[in-house]
C-alpha cells in the first residue's frame, strides 16, 4: 500500500488529508443528524398539544425534545398569544439558526468532492511531465517499459482523487436530503403553530 502511495507523488498528501477530513466530517454530521432525529414523533405530539390548547405541556415537551423542529416550536410557544407577525419572525429566526447548524461542514464535503479529482489530475499531469522528462534526458534508446511505468504511476493520483471524491459527493448528497427534510418539517410545523398561537 505504501508503495502505491509513494509512487503517486506529492499530490497524494493533500488527497490523504481530504480523505481524513471526509471521514471526520461524515462522522460528526452523522452524529448530529442522529441526535436531531432522535425523537421523530415529538413535533407531531407538540403540534397536537397546541391544537388542544395545552400550551404548557407542549412547551415542556418542545424544550426537552432534541432536534430543530422542536426548537422552532419551542420558540413559537414562548411567544404564544402575541401578534402572528412577531411569532412568525421568531420562528423564522430560530429556523434560520437551526438550518445553519444542519448545514455546518456540508460545503466542505462538497468542496472536497469537487477538488479531489482536480488534485488527482494535477498529480497525474506532474507525473507524466516527470516521466517524459526522464525519457528526454535518457541518452540511450527509449525503453517503452520505462515510459509505461512512469505513466501508470502518474495515474495513481487520478484514481485516488476519484476514490476520495465519489464517497464525499455521495455523503454530501445524503446529508443534503436530510437538511431538506428537516427544513420542510420546520416550515410545516412552524406555519401551523403560527395559526394557533398568534392573535
Amino acid at each position: 500500500m505504501w508503495y502505491f502511495f509513494d509512487a503517486g507523488g506529492p499530490m497524494m498528501y493533500p488527497l490523504l488529508l481530504c480523505s481524513f477530513l471526509t471521514v471526520a466530517y461524515a462522522i460528526e454530521r452523522s452524529f448530529h443528524f442522529f441526535r436531531a432525529g432522535k425523537s421523530p414523533d415529538a413535533p407531531k405530539t407538540i403540534h397536537d398539544l397546541i391544537e388542544r390548547n395545552e400550551l404548557d405541556s407542549a412547551l415542556e415537551l418542545a424544550e426537552v425534545s432534541p432536534g430543530p423542529v422542536s426548537a422552532v416550536l419551542a420558540g413559537g410557544l414562548l411567544h404564544a398569544g402575541q401578534e402572528k407577525e412577531l411569532i412568525e419572525e421568531e420562528i423564522t429566526l430560530i429556523g434560520t439558526r437551526e438550518l445553519k447548524r444542519l448545514n455546518r461542514h456540508l460545503h466542505l464535503l462538497e468542496l472536497i468532492g469537487r477538488i479531489a479529482p482536480l488534485m488527482g489530475l494535477l498529480g497525474t499531469v506532474l507525473g507524466m511531465v516527470n516521466a517524459f522528462q526522464q525519457v528526454a534526458q535518457s541518452n540511450s534508446a527509449v525503453d517503452p517499459s520505462m515510459l509505461a511505468g512512469g505513466i501508470w504511476e502518474a495515474l495513481i493520483t487520478t484514481a485516488t482523487g476519484l476514490g476520495v471524491a465519489i464517497p464525499s459527493m455521495i455523503i454530501h448528497h445524503m446529508f443534503e436530503e436530510k437538511v431538506e427534510s428537516f427544513a420542510f418539517l420546520m416550515k410545516f410545523y412552524g406555519t401551523e403553530a403560527v395559526k394557533h398561537l398568534g392573535k
